[in-house]
């Protein structure tokens, strides 16, 4: 009799087969899995091995585990020669000693990039490198090591060096220019010294009548003689100003109290002939005659009389010269204003570079465009300032800053 609980034959045909078609599934997604994974390991060895740039793998250590071919050729070494070796090893000392400091730096990055170091190969000379490194994490995402990218940068490191030793070269150059113009310019203006002194000793001979009395064309004469005179003088005197000044000497200054209007009440007699030659009004106000200045009195003399000149050189015929001086809360400030062509706004830094000299339409300039240089480096030894404002067709204003005195 058939026990109850065992089943038929056919009962035993009509059960399901997992097992041996589940097995086989199972095979074959690891397989693919195996495919999958070989082919991604392809890829990254392609990238690792074929980087244009060195790429190290090391320990926390710095041992080098794995190393490509730019590697090798950077540090003269088979790539199956540089596993086990430590890479500080093939820094120089001063990357070595800083080596450490680097790596501990990532303790709050993922990674470290452009630090610049040389590398000292096996064989040849020391080559400027650019090192990036990266962490590796463990599972435990403590550090299981590091990995190095390193660019050769000789080349650039190279370039930057020549435009440095060109720059260095040019400045240089410019520096000896700048030294021999200005010695030039100083034995020049010493030169025409001594025979102006002679012409100047000559008419003062005529003027005196000595010889026998002259004429009114022979005075015309030599009324044009000493004017001619005093503007030569005055050309020599610029230009040794200016030779000192480039020459790197100090400007010799003797600051003390100075009242400022005692020195421009006067200024109206030095330009005079000038004024009159010319047809222009002049104008002098001082808010308060007693306002006193830190200054020394002749430099602030030779610079008004600078932008004193300048402005009656660009005031037209009929025009009007302003000089006016009131007190600022901690300066004394000094203005020249004329009514003249007025000044470009992008020109107005340039006149005071030496030898600049701005050429209205039509109108013919002298000088020699040292004027306005040398009165600002006159105002910066004394403490103060010089600026320009302008308004072209409308005139021009100057103003000198002092600092005033307790």
């Amino acid at each position: 009799m058939m026990d109850p609980q065992q089943g038929t034959v056919a009962d035993a045909r009509e059960a399901p087969r997992k097992g041996p078609d589940t097995s086989a599934l199972q095979h074959k997604e690891l397989l693919t899995s195996r495919d999958a994974i070989d082919r991604e390991r392809q890829r990254y060895f392609e990238l690792f091995e074929f980087a244009p740039d060195a790429c190290f793998l090391t320990d926390s250590k710095g041992i080098i585990r794995e190393a490509n071919a730019a590697a090798s050729r950077l540090l003269g070494v088979p790539t199956p020669f540089l596993a086990g070796r430590m890479l500080p090893t093939f820094f120089e000392d001063s990357a070595r000693k800083a080596y450490r400091r680097q790596v501990d730096q990532l303790s709050g990055s993922e990674r470290s990039d452009d630090w610049e170091i040389r590398l000292q190969p096996r064989s040849g000379t020391s080559t400027d490198v650019s090192v990036s490194i990266g962490r590796i994490a463990a599972r435990d995402k403590s550090i299981a090591g590091y990995r190095w990218v390193v660019r050769d940068i000789s080349k650039r490191k190279h370039a930057e060096n020549e435009i440095l030793t060109r720059e260095r070269k040019a400045r240089d150059e410019a520096e000896v220019s700048n030294r021999i113009k200005s010695d030039f310019l100083a034995l020049l203006s010493h030169e025409f010294r001594t025979p102006l002194q002679a012409i100047f000793g000559y008419t003062e001979l005529l003027e005196r009548e000595i010889h026998g009395p002259l004429n009114d064309s022979q005075r015309r004469y030599l009324l044009r003689i000493q004017q001619s005179q005093q503007h030569l003088l005055g050309l020599i005197t610029t230009i040794l100003d200016f030779a000192k000044l480039e020459s790197g000497q100090s400007i010799d200054v003797a600051l003390y109290p100075t009242v400022v209007n005692e020195v421009l009440m006067h200024m109206e007699g030095l330009v005079g002939a000038q004024l009159e030659e010319k047809e222009l009004s002049y104008n002098y106000r001082c808010g308060n005659s007693s306002i006193v200045a830190n200054a020394d009195a002749a430099k602030v003399r030779q610079g008004l009389l600078n932008l004193l000149a300048n402005a009656i050189k660009f005031t037209d015929r009929g025009g009007a010269i302003t000089l006016e001086c009131e007190e600022e809360p901690e300066a004394v400030a000094i203005r020249v204003t004329d009514t003249g062509k007025g000044i470009p706004p992008d020109k107005l830094d340039a006149i005071f570079q030496p030898f600049v000299q701005l050429k209205p339409r039509g109108a013919v300039t002298n000088g020699t465009g040292l004027g306005l240089p040398i009165s600002r480096r006159l105002a910066m030894a004394m403490g103060g300032s010089l600026t320009a404002a302008s308004e072209p067709g409308k005139g021009s204003i100057f103003t000198l800053r002092l600092q005033r005195a307790s």
